[in-house]
């Protein structure tokens, strides 16, 4: 290719000069009536058109490889069935047919999974916006991806060029049934009812008829119940205890589907007390009272109502009416009327009266049984006839009094053998020998429950119990006030009672006997049994693709025993013994590429129309590829095209004058010649 440029021999401003000089001169020679003028500034012209030096340029160019992007998609769907071999195959014919074509290069760019998958699933137009991006508009020659057709960024097509061309994976009659969340609650309440709406999917139509299953964190199984609307189905749960719980939704498998991984998702729903409402009823007041109330009250998740008895209602009292600061107890709207809206009553040094009849001990039972929480603390009271031992608590009580209280000599705490494996006391911060002596203890006998705290002699003096769905404990001293005063050294008085009182209120991470799994690291997970016995068989593990093995734990004292496990995986763990189950997601909790895994065109079937080009099913055999020369027909019935850009590179410029200094110089000479000749004429 050519073109002309100019070269000035002089600065602009003087060619400009001589030219307003040249003008000016034939001006005045035109009207002097000069014969020769013409020829004069033809001349004149001639030689500053010289001085511009007009270039002939003459570019020396090399034909360019066009450029074409082979997406191949490894996705997680892309290992479902023969996809994985189809895959290869289209690619070994791409690689072989690129060799072919001296004018063409294909790039190959894989599709890997990078961890976001599991939310955003496969996003292959936005990679590919990225590498075209780097690429010379002039050469970029089209874009062909081998997939499965199920991508997730196919809004996200903006300012990518054409054509592109889909190489299918997968068959087109694929099965597949899959879950469906319709609704489910973030957080609950514990203790309310939770609605859940899901619904089952046969190749995308649904199917209310198709068995659906809730499997509760205790492993315990659910059925929904078809509502009648949109194939939805529903069942409800309702939340034991606070933080979070995971929750499978299974359904049974469809004849020959193609994936498995999506016929069960699961929830994971975050369970949030509504502040835990604690009656404390003292008795007499003394030095301990306000340690308990201190402690309660510390605590913004506890609502504390507190009463202290004074006096017995029938005891006669001679103030005047209007002197009176008190206020009558009111025992039937707290034990009667409103006892299940508490979550643990605490009796401390309270003893038996005409306050509360046994009636009222009667509900309070009943109360303990069906799930509520009740905590004793004890003092001399309860080895005298008033004993709360000789009311209808009897029943609940795990021990009897003897009669007899030592308090004629200090003695110090420590944690009995269950309680160096209950976590109640393993969590206590600071070492025995540290803990300061208390003065008093409660002595008795038959009891039972497990004694977590002890005296020196073994006598029990913290005892915690579960009374059918209930739990219960027992503190036979009156003197933790000691420890939060600081005598004789103190002792974890806070952390001991919002342990116990946490644990009452059934806290997974106190709970005594549990199984837990957690993520340690990207590859790693974390198998832990809490117990108050050695564990001696294996923990079952199953894998995200049901495969099973047997877990050996190791002893890591305080009642732990754990064993990391590799999990690469993304999916659904669960661990499980003979009596306990845990459940763990690893990734998105539902993850976003086997929502719909079937093979399929429709994904990119607006974009394709939209940039131009053509979409092929592997499993009808390879397309062929052809270059074309422009874009208005780049495929058709078993065949694909890319255009033909034919770029250039100029790897070099020659310069020639337009017209040489001999042929000016005779125009020059000429021109003047010939004005002379005809002036003398």
């Amino acid at each position: 290719m050519s073109n002309i440029a100019l070269d000035p021999l002089l600065p602009l401003p003087l060619l400009l000069a001589l030219g307003l000089m040249i003008l000016g001169f034939g001006l005045w020679s035109i009207m002097q009536s000069s014969r020769a003028v013409w020829f004069r500034l033809i001349a004149a012209f001639l030689v500053l058109a010289s001085l511009f030096n007009p270039q002939i340029m003459q570019n020396d160019t090399r034909a360019l490889k066009d450029i074409a992007l082979v997406l191949v998609d490894q996705s997680p769907s892309q290992q479902l069935e023969k996809r994985q071999q189809q895959s290869d195959m289209a690619r070994a014919y791409l690689e072989k047919e690129g060799t072919l074509y001296q004018d063409l290069e294909l790039r190959f760019i894989t599709i890997t999974t990078d961890g976001k998958e599991d939310k955003l699933g496969t996003r292959a137009l936005s990679l590919l916006r990225q590498t075209i991006s780097g690429i010379d508009p002039q050469r970029y020659a089209g874009t062909v991806l081998i997939s499965d057709g199920q991508i997730h960024d196919v809004k996200d097509y903006e300012n990518i060029p054409g054509p592109f061309h889909l190489l299918i994976t997968g068959q087109k009659q694929d099965q597949d049934r899959r879950i469906e969340v319709i609704n489910a609650p973030r957080y609950g309440l514990v203790g309310k009812p939770l609605n859940l709406q899901v619904r089952v999917l046969d190749n995308a139509k649904p199917n209310d008829k198709a068995p659906l299953f809730l499997i509760k964190p205790d492993g315990s199984k659910q059925t929904f119940t078809p509502s009648g609307k949109d194939g939805i189905q529903e069942a409800t749960f309702i939340m034991d205890h606070a933080g979070q719980s995971v929750l499978i939704l299974e359904t049974e498998p469809l004849k020959g589907e193609i994936s498995l991984s999506n016929n069960r998702a699961a929830l994971s729903i975050n369970g949030v007390r509504d502040r835990l409402r604690v009656l404390l009823v003292s008795g007499l007041p003394h030095q301990g009272q306000r340690t308990w109330r201190n402690i309660l009250r510390s605590d913004p998740a506890v609502d504390l109502v507190h009463f202290t008895i004074l006096r017995p209602s029938d005891k006669e009292d001679f103030t005047p009416l209007n002197e009176l600061s008190l206020i009558a107890f009111p025992v039937r709207e707290l034990f009667e009327e409103k006892l299940d809206d508490f979550d643990l009553i605490i009796f401390d040094r309270y003893y038996k009266h005409n306050v509360l009849s046994e009636g009222y001990f009667d509900n309070i039972t009943d109360y303990v049984r069906d799930g509520g929480a009740l905590l004793v603390s004890a003092g001399p009271d309860f080895s005298g006839p008033r004993s709360l031992s000789k009311t209808r608590l009897k029943e609940l009580l795990p021990l009897k009094p003897s009669g007899s209280i030592q308090d004629d000599r200090p003695f110090r705490l420590k944690k009995s053998q269950t309680g160096k494996r209950h976590p109640i006391t393993t969590r206590l911060n600071t070492s025995e020998k540290d803990w300061g002596r208390w003065m008093r203890l409660i002595q008795t006998h038959e009891f039972q429950g497990q004694t977590i705290l002890e005296s020196e002699d073994k006598q029990p003096v913290l005892i915690v119990e579960r009374v059918e769905k209930g739990r219960l404990a027992m503190l036979l001293s009156d003197h933790i006030w000691l420890w939060a005063r600081g005598f004789d050294g103190g002792g974890p008085h806070s952390e001991l009672v919002r342990n116990l009182v946490h644990w009452l209120m059934k806290e997974p991470d106190l709970e005594e006997e549990r199984l837990s799994l957690t993520q340690v690291s990207e590859t790693e997970l974390e198998i832990t049994r809490q117990s108050l016995t050695p564990i001696k068989g294996p923990i079952t593990l199953t894998r995200p693709d049901e495969s099973r093995e047997e877990i050996t734990l190791k002893a890591k004292g305080k009642g732990l025993s754990s064993s990391r496990i590799q999990a690469k995986a993304t999916g659904i763990y669960r661990v499980n013994d003979d009596h306990y189950s845990a459940v763990l997601t690893k990734g998105s909790i539902n993850p976003k590429e086997f929502l719909d895994p079937r093979a399929s065109d429709q994904p990119l079937k607006e974009f394709i129309t939209h940039v131009g080009g053509t979409s092929h099913w592997l499993a009808d055999g390879l397309p062929l590829l052809k270059r074309v020369a422009g874009k208005s027909n780049v495929g058709g019935r078993g065949w694909f095209g890319l255009p033909r850009n034919k770029a250039e590179a100029i790897i070099g410029v020659k310069k020639s004058s337009l017209l040489p200094p001999w042929a000016i110089f005779l125009l020059v000479c000429g021109l003047l010649c010939l004005g002379w000749w005809r002036e003398s004429r």
